[in-house]
């Protein structure tokens, strides 16, 4: 097949969706598939072994590692001569979005697969300024999904929620994880020097977590004042930073930054346990990372979440915005290493089979449906797909406005020509 993938987010920038997305183009290629990736244009956003068609971009103004991309007609001229098979547009909103706007309007028909990955509209409500527009993100987000001819999302809690909220041909990408790279072999005496600043014996509770307002890390500040004798490392980075430092401060708790590869995985197994705060996750990547690293996880009963921990079995859950439940758990693992021990090894034997071959092999036959069932999808009303696109043009116009107000870099201009492949080296380090 040949397959463009059209990417809200890409490289450089660091998440579970970005993950994904290298790990697709890792495993396409092995089934003898041809790749294009779209993306918002960024330094490093062509380190990958496909062809990158990159579009002019801005930061959004209260995320800057988000950037918009905003595609013209040079992108339909470029689609027009790779000549896709399928189009998987990934985790899109305004970027994705106005991508397809564009393409309907070229009239470029190619069938079409959407995955969920963001609960967009969930996350608006940690943003002030966004929280009312909550129920419109919704309406814009399922608007554009039931265009397409396959939706997918990552985890059966999600794929339920969606249905429910009116989302139609919603199929599963099921979670995965690289096990060799996260496995409990990797925990490190030096990893947990660097976790506790130079304190190995204290009790070490560990997060990996984007900093910004809709992943709750600052809950984990009371938690942690819970347990005096216990040190919480922080793992990652995002426009929150500095209100959470101020939420931690007088807590024994260390901003580590971005961690990746061989080094996320070491902090993972060098841990007494893993706390997670988020309530929105589709899934919960980081989760399943920890699990695989052998790590006992401490996690809401949230979103995706408990797909993936099985209470009390390979991990514990907790009442969401509950201290004294999260801490009633976390204080079980750290005062028992034989029930440690036992959480641990169950979660690894659990995940051990959730492998990205597997994986990507059902987004192929995801793929392979679209194809058969193009045209099928339920038709939009013309009013409706006007207004979605009027919304979409209105949204993207309001963040560019206010990224230039605030002196955000904006319109990055793109080469829009498809560079040779990068090194297969950038790729791997992006991978991992």
């Amino acid at each position: 097949m040949r397959i463009a993938i059209i990417s809200e987010v890409f490289l450089p920038k660091i998440d579970g969706v970005v993950n994904r997305t290298l790990n697709l183009i890792r495993q396409l290629p092995r089934h003898g598939d041809e790749l294009l990736i779209v993306c918002p244009q960024a330094p490093g956003c062509d380190q990958c072994p496909v062809p990158v068609v990159d579009v002019p971009s801005f930061s959004f103004p209260l995320y800057p590692e988000y950037r918009i991309g905003m595609p013209d007609r040079r992108l339909v001229d470029s689609l027009r001569r790779f000549e896709p098979d399928v189009l998987h547009y990934v985790n899109p909103f305004a970027f994705g979005f106005r991508c397809n706007d564009v393409l309907r309007k070229s009239g470029l028909n190619v069938p079409s697969v959407f995955s969920f990955h963001t609960l967009y509209g969930e996350f608006v409500k940690g943003y002030k300024a966004l929280k009312p527009m909550s129920a419109l993100i919704w309406w814009l987000m399922r608007e554009y999904h039931n265009r397409a001819d396959v939706n997918l999302t990552v985890s059966g809690i999600m794929q339920a929620e969606l249905v429910r909220r009116g989302f139609e041909r919603v199929e599963l990408w099921p979670p995965a994880v690289d096990s060799e790279l996260f496995h409990p072999n990797r925990k490190s005496l030096a990893m947990r020097n660097r976790l506790t600043n130079g304190r190995p014996d204290r009790k070490l509770l560990l997060t990996v977590s984007r900093l910004a307002p809709e992943k709750n890390v600052g809950f984990l500040a009371d938690v942690l004042r819970t347990f005096p004798d216990a040190c919480l490392a922080i793992v990652g980075d995002g426009p929150a930073r500095s209100d959470l430092e101020r939420r931690f401060q007088g807590a024994d708790a260390r901003f580590i930054g971005y961690l990746k590869g061989a080094d996320l995985a070491s902090a993972y197994a060098s841990a007494d346990a893993f706390v997670y705060a988020s309530e929105t996750e589709t899934m919960g990547n980081v989760v399943l990372e920890a699990m695989a690293c052998g790590g006992a996880a401490v996690a809401p009963h949230a979103g995706g979440i408990p797909n993936l921990v099985s209470h009390n079995h390979t991990g514990f859950l907790y009442r969401p915005r509950d201290v004294q439940d999260a801490s009633r758990w976390t204080r079980s693992i750290l005062s028992d290493d034989v029930l440690r021990k036992r959480i641990g090894t169950a979660a690894r034997q659990a995940v051990e089979e959730r492998n990205w071959e597997q994986s990507i092999g059902r987004v192929r036959a995801s793929y392979l449906q679209a194809i058969e069932q193009a045209g099928r999808a339920v038709a939009r009303s013309t009013w409706s797909e006007q207004l979605a696109e009027i919304t979409t043009k209105t949204l993207v116009s309001l963040f560019r406005s206010t990224a230039e107000r605030r002196k955000l870099p904006t319109a990055i201009r793109s080469s829009q020509a498809i560079p040779a492949a990068a090194s297969q080296e950038a790729f791997a380090a992006a991978l991992s």
